[in-house]
């Protein structure tokens, strides 16, 4: 047999004037094709002396090709379906076990973006898409009274009451309160969400005890017994699973027997400990007071809007002629899912998220698609020698959309443990602002989002690749010897993909910088005090123990004043709300004497204590002292706000205001007068501004303190140390009283929680983003610089300079990346409104976030350019012109 590439027999094979590398190109296809055959079943010998015959002349070469392509056709056709994705899969994995880095970073690509996409959507599922755990949970609504300035407040009981009696949409219609109070009869005593509602709760959502029974209507009655419900979640921590026939609790002086445990599916209002029933004819009919919530379940058939129109028009006839005052009276009603009422403002928050990781996917995307094409291109040459010797098309296509698939499963594998993951990180960093967080996992409906979207991604990103490749062009692949012909016909897909990376990293690059810039300025605010080394007790006494408002009162003063004597305290004070804590009531306030004469604000009690203990500022007058008890004449201080608004440029001290119908004294309006002014404090949050306030002497005007109780403590030193002292301190005034004791500092914490989630999330798939787009930015490079080697050795060659070709090679990279910021811009600047409801102090276009983004990823972009073409100049010239 004559040696291949040797005097005549290259010459009777190709004829004169083919150059010599065709013949060494075509010979290492060749023996490449000997390979294929021993791996497709050929004996070793047979398979050499096929590819040697192959080689031997142009009529075998011909003759040869039709037996293999008749030969394996009929093997197909023989081998059924199963059979061939079977051969198409083992064929990909050992083409994929070849590249174990391309293998690597498609898998590690992938499952960045599915891992992220995932993660999310399991969140949206389960807060946005999933219904509420209860029985036609679609048809349950919330509903409150519109008030006079187009906001929502609470109900008013008489209406609640011809709610119920006289609106012919609902099924069921219930009222509830809810708040955190002491509870007894435990092991010890300890701090539960208490829930006071009447009969119709459990019909509203179709609720079944666990074991014995939910309260029913005669346990509503005057003179019945106290009875409640516990959940199952506490009655096993709390209660420890203790029978029910003597289990008694004791909550709000009010001992109950413990008559059932609601299932653990049932969980409303959220996180509640315990359910007790209302006295309903112990309740006040004024059209004015509201405090209660209400539920209710549509009658079958009707729809939102038209129980709307009722409840509407009903509210408005109920208040007409009402003597009570007008200010207070509702002007209509707010109604919605309770599913809507839940979700809240997370959805925005949710949605914006979603839509970053989908920015991700698809870069994680196009990342996969420009890594498909440079690794097709390199398999040009072996693509070439399938189609010269049959290969059909589809069959080409098809075997690389079956190595897309199996990077997509790997990828999916990667992505699931990925989301895994990040989910523990959200349940754990999630603010309570996301509802059911606590419930999120990864169940079949995530998996089959991940697997969906990973054969999507494969579906749409490896489809062009592999059509693009399943078209070869032999002879000019084999003619191209490697100089770069077939990277400048995909120079175009390449560009596209590249810019589109660049763009939609700039979008998520810009909202995380103006999601920073916003947390920056919130952080930034002024809320009126200082919260470093304050610490705050929550308290509630028992109603049995002390049965009057000034009980309560004098015992705060007493347990003040222990707290004010321990060592390491340096001030300490009553307040009814803490600041920042969001719970904070306002007031409809007379002036001057004048009942005619009216103010809207905040109400408070409190010492001259607490606004030592915060640093909140006297900015005239006096604060509290020892000549304002409860039988001295009743005074005020109002905040900075408060005097502006209501005596704008007059002197505020000596004026009176009285405190509505917020205390004891709202049927004599008893007015108090105004001897300090104090600095503003916000009370609703750092997104809030401070409301105008007035704060009376708490031993003054007592009521409030049966309700709502807080101790603010100032240390001298670390703030944890105090904390044994205040327990022992409290244990020893009224061991029944459980401690709550928190840093202000983790108040301010959690005020900005869902900011901070959000930021840290946003960031993370910025971050993410930019470490995408260097890496396609890199491998495009890199494979473009790996293609051009002949090209610059001979720039090289000829006396350019290596940086001369550097800059070739980085400047037209960067000419795509340009084109890409270009189309980022407008997209942020067109799609800016998306975000301006989660921003702080900061417009969606601002320019200094969308500047600084665009220098970021430009110069990662540059960075990503510069390192494959320094890499590509430093080979001797006359190295690259040889290489093949």
């Amino acid at each position: 047999m004559k040696t291949p590439g040797t005097g005549p027999a290259r010459g009777r094979i190709f004829g004169p004037g083919v150059a010599e590398d065709v013949d060494r190109e075509l010979r290492f296809h060749l023996e490449l094709r000997a390979r294929e055959l021993v791996e497709e079943g050929w004996e070793p010998g047979e398979a050499v002396r096929e590819a040697a015959r192959l080689f031997g002349d142009v009529e075998g070469v011909a003759r040869a090709c039709r037996t293999i392509t008749e030969r394996q056709i009929r093997a197909e056709r023989r081998m059924g379906m199963w059979d061939a994705i079977r051969q198409d899969v083992r064929y990909g994995l050992r083409t994929l076990s070849r590249a174990p880095e391309f293998a690597l970073i498609g898998m590690l690509t992938l499952g960045l973006g599915i891992g992220a996409n995932t993660a999310v959507f399991s969140v949206v599922d389960n807060v946005l898409l999933a219904p509420l755990p209860y029985e036609e949970s679609g048809d349950i609504v919330w509903m409150r009274e519109r008030n006079t300035r187009g906001g929502a407040m609470a109900v008013a009981w008489p209406n609640f009451v011809d709610w119920r009696e006289q609106a012919g949409s609902f099924e069921a219609l219930a009222a509830y309160g809810s708040g955190a109070t002491t509870v007894l009869g435990a092991e010890q005593p300890l701090v539960a969400r208490v829930t006071w509602t009447t009969a119709d709760l459990w019909s509203v959502f179709r609720a079944r005890p666990a074991m014995g029974r939910l309260t029913g209507t005669d346990d509503h009655l005057s003179g019945a017994e106290p009875v409640g419900v516990v959940s199952e979640r506490f009655w096993r921590n709390e209660l420890s699973s203790a029978p029910l026939g003597d289990l008694f609790l004791e909550v709000s002086g009010v001992r109950a027997r413990i008559v059932g445990v609601a299932a653990d599916g049932f969980d409303f209002p959220s996180g509640t400990d315990v359910w007790l029933p209302v006295d309903e004819a112990s309740q006040g009919m004024s059209r004015s007071s509201h405090n209660w919530d209400t539920v209710a379940r549509l009658r079958p058939g009707t729809a939102l809007p038209a129980a709307t129109a009722e409840m509407q028009a009903l509210t408005l006839r109920l208040v007409e002629g009402s003597d009570d005052d007008p200010e207070f009276l509702a002007t209509g009603v707010v109604l919605r899912t309770l599913h809507e009422q839940i979700v809240g403002d997370a959805r925005r928050t949710l949605l914006l998220l979603l839509g970053a990781a989908g920015l991700v996917l698809l870069m994680a995307c196009t990342n996969l698609a420009s890594t498909l094409l440079a690794r097709g291109a390199t398999r040009s040459r072996e693509l070439a020698v399938w189609a010269s010797l049959g290969a059909e098309r589809g069959r080409i296509a098809r075997q690389l959309l079956t190595e897309s698939a199996l990077l997509a499963l790997a990828g999916t594998a990667v992505g699931l443990v990925i989301a895994a993951l990040v989910l523990r990180g959200l349940r754990a960093l999630g603010p309570e602002s996301i509802p059911r967080l606590g419930e999120v996992a990864i169940d079949g409906t995530v998996v089959a989002f991940a697997v969906g979207t990973a054969f999507l991604t494969v579906l749409v990103f490896g489809l062009l690749p592999a059509r693009r490749l399943s078209r070869p062009d032999a002879g000019a692949a084999l003619r191209e010897g490697g100089r770069g012909v077939a990277a400048d016909r995909r120079a175009g897909i390449w560009r596209l993909l590249v810019g589109g990376e660049v763009s939609l990293a700039l979008v998520l690059l810009v909202g995380s910088g103006l999601v920073v810039r916003s947390f920056q300025n919130l952080l930034q605010e002024d809320v009126g005090f200082d919260a470093a080394d304050v610490t705050t007790l929550a308290l509630s006494l028992s109603p049995a123990k002390y049965p009057t408002a000034a009980e309560h009162a004098d015992w705060y003063r007493r347990f003040v004043d222990e707290v004010r004597s321990t060592p390491g305290v340096s001030a300490a004070g009553f307040i009814s709300s803490v600041p920042l804590q969001g719970d904070f009531p306002n007031a409809r306030l007379e002036l001057d004497g004048d009942l005619d004469k009216h103010a809207v604000g905040g109400y408070a009690l409190a010492d001259a204590g607490v606004f030592q203990a915060l640093d909140v500022p006297l900015l005239a007058g006096r604060l509290f002292d020892d000549r304002d008890g409860p039988d001295g004449a009743h005074v005020a201080v109002v905040s900075e706000s408060f005097a502006e608004e209501y005596w704008p440029g007059e002197n505020p001290i000596g004026r009176s205001v009285t405190g509505g119908g917020m205390d004891e004294f709202w049927q004599d309006r008893r007015f108090a007068e105004v001897v300090g002014v104090v600095g503003d404090v916000r009370f609703r949050g750092l997104a809030r501004e401070s409301e105008p306030t007035v704060y009376f002497p708490y031993m003054q005007r007592p009521s409030r303190t049966q309700y709502s109780a807080y101790v603010v403590v100032e240390t001298a030193g670390e703030v944890g140390a105090l904390a044994p002292a205040l327990r022992a301190t409290l244990a020893r005034m009224d061991p029944d009283v459980p401690p709550r004791i928190t840093p202000l500092e983790e108040s301010v914490r959690a005020s900005v929680a869902p900011q901070r989630f959000t930021m840290m999330l946003l960031g993370g798939f910025a971050a993410l983003a930019l470490a995408l787009a260097g890496a396609g930015i890199y491998g495009v490079v890199s494979y473009q610089v790996a293609q051009r080697t002949r090209e610059m050795g001979i720039r090289l060659a000829l006396g350019g300079s290596p940086s001369s070709v550097r800059r070739m090679v980085v400047g037209q990279s960067l000419t795509v990346v340009a084109l890409g910021l270009g189309v980022g811009v407008s997209a942020v600047l067109l799609g800016g409104g998306v975000m301006g409801a989660l921003l702080h102090g900061v417009a969606p276009t601002d320019p200094v976030s969308l500047t600084l983004a665009v220098v970021v990823l430009a110069g990662a972009a540059a960075l990503a350019a510069w390192i494959p073409a320094a890499r590509g100049t430093r080979v001797d010239p006359m190295v690259t012109m040889r290489a093949e």
